[in-house]
This record gives structure tokens, C-alpha cells and sequence, in this order.
């Protein structure tokens, strides 16, 4: 049969359900979205800290919900964003968390537990909200399309990676989701009112989520203009379109603003009693940290820049999106193109909604991304409201693509809707697996995937240092010191010693120092990182998907006395503090590992008097009994142990030389001395450091 021009081929994914099971299907399907949005953001919460969840977000939920608990209302202004949501959500998991402990349910829980049920507000209602969106893209789509496009949105690692935070950037996407489609409904309903009032709702709930929320405004404005005018009425030409849309949307959209104020008033208790202070602090938040280039610094294609220009979100877009995505949303755009062409497009009321909803949520993916762009301060997170409705734009062409190939590959149309749906459910799942639970990391692999990205984007926001500090945990002199760290609070909760900034490594008794990949990309404090990076090699690198999120060094030991000797190429001696006290001679030599030394070597250390003769001495393991041996020395481990030597009793006073070096204990042969001043052949022997001098008094 052949198709006409005016007559579409319905997806076998989209064909409404005429089957007696029809109403048990649509029932179940919310379960069904539900439970794939959950799965993802839910399972691992004990992951790690972002910045942001760590220096903000933890604190101000816990401090709203003490101030909601005590009834004072000012001290719910936390921050300019405002974050009202978020931290009505956040003390939900307070509460969750509280409960369960005091059921016995759980115990107290550390600090990476605490952030899991904080957490766990923010999850559920995303759960909800996407669900939901699901419900109401139903009426606007074939139920198909809505299906497909709901479960893109459960699935999407962009989405899935801020869904499970304790952030605001999932939270206002969301919202801006319901809020367009809500729009759409009353747009296209013969009553509008009931879904009037539910885009007042979602307005409201996002203005006190997030600044950049007030772009949604004049983008309801201008869909119910447009839209209204496009309603069916009196004939009139442009003239006539234009004045329907003015008369019909002003009152309507009037009627949002007002259910959005009222939203907000109600949820927000600092307007009860200091209204003045809490919308200063919203407009402050919008212009002055909004409104400039990113205080730390920004990085796009090899570049720190303080803006990153136009480009930045379009490429962002496409390293964020899965090939599946880029797949449906390359579909998207031929098909687009192909109706465009068309002479008689079609008169089906049910393809016509859903082309005016796909085309509606493509203006506001394009409004919202210009209006980003515009301004300096830019981070990919900050598109996230627009991916939704590019995920339903992807969903479309997946569907048209798959119509496409129903109708010219005949084994084709026989197969069943569910394998498509469980294809799609395969391939974004086995990602999900695969890049649990650090999804911030995911970049698209067609592109290169991560080794291309951290070479392209600003990269971490805490990712890996939970990684980290499971390293350093294991390391046997963990205690002896400090660790120096650019986000010392998102790598704390992991190691059981202080975490201090890199910026008080003069003042700091540190042993560890962590680089970032982020402190780095911004060229922050280049020359304290020049001092770590250039003083030692790095004992072990975190790589996550083939992005190096940190180095880890260790500082080189203090020492007295320098020497710069270097064994076979591998060990390098910096320099050694001698201490005498009586006939006890304590020497504490400073050892960077420069490459892996392979057997377990002996150092000696000995002592001559100024005819040659040698006096004392140790041959001991270079580590003493608190250092592994060193066939397990690391390139760039820094090791200091005190070796005492007992000088004999009768030893007369005079100046003395030290001499020391390395060798096998099985063959007696000495690593070559490569570098470095050597002692007398004569009197130590081949391939012996002279260290110094030593004075014993009478």
C-alpha cells in the first residue's frame, strides 16, 4: 500500500493500546517511568561530595529546616539563588533521616551517609516531577512518543548525573519541563484554567529554585500569545491573529504571574516578615554573581578564559548527549526538514498537537540556551533545563526513523512494540552500568569520550576524590602528616587526617598533596602546583573513563644537609639530617623514588676517620621496620626513616666523613652511583656517596 503525502505511518511504539489490557497498560506505565527514573539516581548515594554540596548545600539545608523548625522566618534567607526548594527537599531527607534513626532503622550515620539522605529528598521528587511530565506530555503526544521521550529523560546520563545531587540545576529543570508543557496544555485545552493554575505552580517553584527561572517567563507569555492567537475565531488576517493572541493571552498569563507570586510567598517564609531583604538578596544573586565571568576561572579547548564565548553549549550539547540521543535528535531534524518540503502537510489533529508540542519545546531548548550564552559566567550544567525538550525532540526522530524502516524493510513491521522500548532500555542501561556512579564523567564517546573532553571543558566538581582517599587510607604513613588539596571538604570525609588548602603549604606539616584536574585547567596558584608537580613524580593518578581527575604526590622530607645523590637512576638522595647525641649518631636520610627499584636493596652507611679507617657503621633495609622494603617503593614516594649508628665508646674526637649507599644483599652488588659526590673509591669502595662530615666532641 502506498503512503500518501497527507497520511503518516504510525510507530508500532506509538499506536494507542486497543487491546482489553489498554487500561492496565496506562496505569502501569507511570510505575513503569517511575521506577527507571528512580533506579539510577537512588542506588549508590554514598558516592562522593560535590563542591558545591559540601561548602553550601549540606549546611543551608540543615540550617532552613533548624530555622523552619523554630518558627524564624528571616533566617531562611540563605543564599541569592534562593534554593527555596532544594532546601525545603533537603530537610525532607533530614527529617527521613532522623526518623529512621530514631526507629532503628539506621545508625548514625558519617558524613557521606548524612549527604545520601539529604540527598534522597531531591531524588524522590525528581522521580515524581519526571513522572508526572510523562502524564503530560501523553496529552500533547502520541503515547508512544511520550513514552520514548520519558524514558530518554530517566535514562540520560546529564540528566542522571545532577539528578542524584543536592543541587539546584536537575531541580529547576524539572520544573521548566511541567512549566512548558503545562503552557502547551492550556494553550490546546477547551478550558484552560486548570492548567493555567498548574503553570503558576511550576513557575513559582522554580523562580524559588533558581535566578535563571525568570527566563521561563516571558517564554509562557510568549507561547500563550502565540498559541492563543492561533485558537480558533473570528477571521481577520495577521491583523485579527495578532489581536486574538493579545486579548486571549494577557488575562491568562496575568493569572500565572499571579498563582507564580502566590507560590512563591507561600513557600518562601522570609516574604512573611523581610521581604525587602530576601528579594535584594535574589536580585544581588542575579546581577553579581550571575551577571560576571566565573570567579575561579573557566576552561574551554585548551584555554582559560573568563568567558568561553557562543560555542561553549552548542559543543557542550554534543559531548553530553548519548549515541542514541544524537541518533533521535539527527532524525529529528531530517524529519523537520522533510515536512517542511511538504506541499500538503497533513490534517491529522493528533500529529498536528504533537508537531506544535515538538516544535514549542525546540524554541524553548533555543530560547533558553541563547539567553544562557549571552551571558559570561557558563557552565555546561547551566543548558540542563533545555535537555529535556531536546530529549523529546530525540525521541521524535528515533520514532520517525523507526517508520522509516518499517516501511521498506517488511520484517520489520511485525516485530513488537516492547522490543524497540527494551532495545532503547539496553543500550542507555548498559551506559548507566557502566558509568555508575560518576555520570558527571560520561562524554560522548563518537566525540572521544573523556581523554577528549578534559582536553576541551572545565572537569571536576568533586568526582574522584573518594577514589582518592581510598589511596590514601592504605597508605602505611597516612598519619604522618597533612594532606594539601584544592577542595580540601570534598576530600575530608574520606582520610582520617586534616585536609588543608594547597595555599598553606608554607604553613601546613603536610605529607600528601593532591592535584586536580580542575585547579590546573583554571591555572590556579601556578606557582604553589609548579613547587608539588616539580619536587617529586606522582605516586598514583586517578583516571575515571579516561579523564585524570587527580595526581597525588608526596612532599619531600626536610632535611639538613643536601647531597643530590642518585643511585642506578632510581633513587635520588636529597640530603640527610645527622644528630649526635653522646656516642649515638642518628642519621636520617631523605630518598625520592624516581623509578621502581625491583629487588630489596640494603643501605649502608658508614663512618671513617680521617686516615681512611672505617670506624662505624650500619647496613640496614633504607626504610628501616616502618617502611615496606623497597621492591614496594613507588616513583615519587618520599621516605625519611632515622637509622641510629652506634660510634664505639672510646671513640677519640675529631671530624669524621659519612659515606653511604645501596646494594643487593643476595649478590653484594652495589646500585651505580649515577649522580651525585662520590667518596674516595680507595676507602669506601666503588659507587659510595660521601655525605658529609661529623664532628665528635670530646
Amino acid at each position: 500500500m502506498k503512503h500518501t503525502a497527507t497520511r503518516e505511518h504510525v510507530s508500532s511504539l506509538s499506536r494507542p493500546a486497543a487491546r482489553p489490557l489498554a487500561l492496565g497498560t496506562a496505569l502501569l506505565l507511570p510505575f513503569f517511568i517511575g521506577l527507571v527514573t528512580l533506579l539510577p539516581r537512588v542506588i549508590g548515594l554514598r558516592d562522593f561530595f560535590t563542591t558545591d554540596e559540601a561548602h553550601h548545600w549540606i549546611r543551608r539545608s540543615e540550617r532552613f529546616a533548624a530555622a523552619i523548625g523554630a518558627g524564624h522566618w528571616d533566617e531562611t534567607i540563605l543564599t541569592g539563588h534562593p534554593g527555596v526548594t532544594l532546601m525545603w527537599l533537603g530537610s525532607l531527607g533530614l527529617h527521613l533521616e532522623r526518623l529512621a534513626a530514631s526507629l532503628g532503622r539506621a545508625t548514625p550515620p558519617d558524613a557521606l551517609g548524612h549527604l545520601a539522605w539529604l540527598r534522597l529528598g531531591p531524588v524522590l521528587v525528581h522521580t515524581l516531577l519526571l513522572t508526572v511530565a510523562y502524564l503530560l506530555l501523553r496529552r500533547l503526544a502520541r503515547p508512544g512518543l511520550a513514552l520514548v521521550a520519558a524514558l530518554l529523560w530517566a535514562t540520560s546520563p546529564f540528566l542522571v548525573a545532577h539528578g542524584r545531587l543536592l543541587h539546584l540545576d536537575a531541580l529547576l529543570t524539572d520544573l521548566c519541563l511541567l512549566a512548558v508543557l503545562a503552557t502547551l496544555l492550556a494553550a490546546r485545552a477547551p478550558r484552560p484554567l486548570p492548567w493555567l493554575l498548574l503553570t503558576g505552580l511550576f513557575c513559582g517553584l522554580a523562580l524559588l529554585t533558581k535566578g535563571p527561572a525568570l527566563i521561563l517567563l516571558p517564554f509562557v507569555g510568549l507561547a500563550l500569545f502565540v498559541l492563543g492567537g492561533a485558537r480558533s475565531g473570528a477571521p481577520g488576517g495577521q491583523r485579527g491573529w495578532f489581536i486574538r493572541g493579545i486579548a486571549w493571552s494577557t488575562p491568562r498569563y496575568l493569572l500565572v504571574l499571579a498563582v507564580a507570586a502566590a507560590v512563591t510567598l507561600a513557600l518562601w517564609p522570609a516574604l512573611w516578615v523581610a521581604p525587602g531583604q530576601a528579594l535584594g538578596r535574589y536580585l544581588d544573586e542575579i546581577v553579581s554573581n550571575g551577571g560576571r565571568p566565573n570567579g575561579d576561572g573557566q576552561f574551554f579547548f585548551g584555554s582559560a578564559n573568563a568567558d568561553p564565548g557562543p560555542l561553549f553549549y552548542p559543543v557542550v550539547a554534543l559531548f553530553r548527549v548519548t549515541p542514541l540521543e544524537l541518533l533521535g535528535l539527527t532524525g529529528a531534524v531530517a524529519g523537520l526538514t522533510l515536512i517542511a518540503r511538504r506541499k500538503h502537510p497533513g490534517h491529522d489533529p493528533v500529529i498536528t498537537r504533537e508537531r506544535i508540542t515538538l516544535l514549542a519545546l525546540a524554541a524553548f531548548a533555543l530560547f533558553w540556551t541563547l539567553v544562557m550564552a549571552a551571558g559570561p559566567k557558563k557552565f555546561d550544567r547551566y543548558i540542563l533545563p533545555a535537555w529535556p525538550a531536546l530529549l523529546t525532540l530525540s525521541a521524535a526522530g528515533l520514532l520517525g526513523m523507526e517508520n522509516w524502516l518499517r516501511a521498506r524493510l517488511t520484517r520489520w513491521r511485525f516485530a513488537r512494540p516492547a522490543a524497540g522500548i527494551a532495545g532503547l532500555l539496553a543500550l542507555q542501561g548498559a551506559l548507566l552500568a557502566w558509568y555508575h556512579p560518576y555520570y558527571l564523567s560520561y562524554y560522548n564517546p563518537l566525540l572521544g569520550g573523556g581523554p577528549v573532553a578534559q582536553r576541551a571543558f572545565l572537569i571536576g566538581w568533586g568526582e574522584g576524590m573518594d577514589q582518592v582517599g581510598a589511596w590514601l587510607r592504605a597508605r602505611h604513613d597516612i598519619g604522618e602528616g597533612q594532606i594539601l588539596s584544592a577542595l580540601p571538604a570534598t576530600l575530608q570525609p574520606f582520610v582520617p587526617v586534616p585536609v588543608q588548602d594547597v595555599r598553606a603549604i608554607d604553613r601546613a606539616s603536610a605529607n600528601y598533596a593532591v592535584v586536580y584536574l580542575e585547579s590546573l585547567q583554571r591555572r590556579d596558584a601556578p606557582a604553589i602546583y609548579a613547587r608539588i608537580t616539580g619536587a617529586s613524580l606522582p605516586l598514583h593518578v586517578v583516571t575515571i573513563h579516561g579523564i585524570e581527575y587527580a595526581w597525588i604526590y608526596q612532599l619531600p622530607k626536610p632535611y639538613q644537609t643536601a647531597v643530590e645523590a642518585e643511585f642506578g637512576g632510581a633513587a635520588r638522595l636529597r640530603g640527610y639530617t645527622a644528630v649526635l647525641e653522646g656516642r649515638l649518631l642518628t642519621i636520617t636520610p631523605a630518598w625520592d623514588v624516581r623509578a621502581p627499584l625491583g629487588a630489596d636493596l640494603l643501605l649502608f652507611v658508614h663512618v671513617y676517620n680521617a686516615t681512611g679507617a672505617r670506624v662505624a657503621g650500619i647496613d640496614v633495609p633504607p626504610g628501616g621496620a616502618s617502611v615496606p622494603p623497597t621492591s614496594a617503593w613507588l616513583p615519587g614516594q618520599q621516605v625519611a626513616v632515622p637509622l641510629p649508628i652506634n660510634l664505639p665508646a672510646d671513640l677519640p674526637a675529631g671530624v669524621y666523613r659519612l659515606t653511604a649507599g645501596l646494594y643487593d644483599p643476595t649478590t653484594f652488588a652495589r646500585l651505580p652511583l649515577t649522580a651525585g659526590p662520590a667518596a674516595d673509591a680507595a676507602m669506601a669502595g666503588p659507587d659510595a656517596a660521601l655525605l658529609g662530615e661529623v664532628v665528635v666532641q670530646p
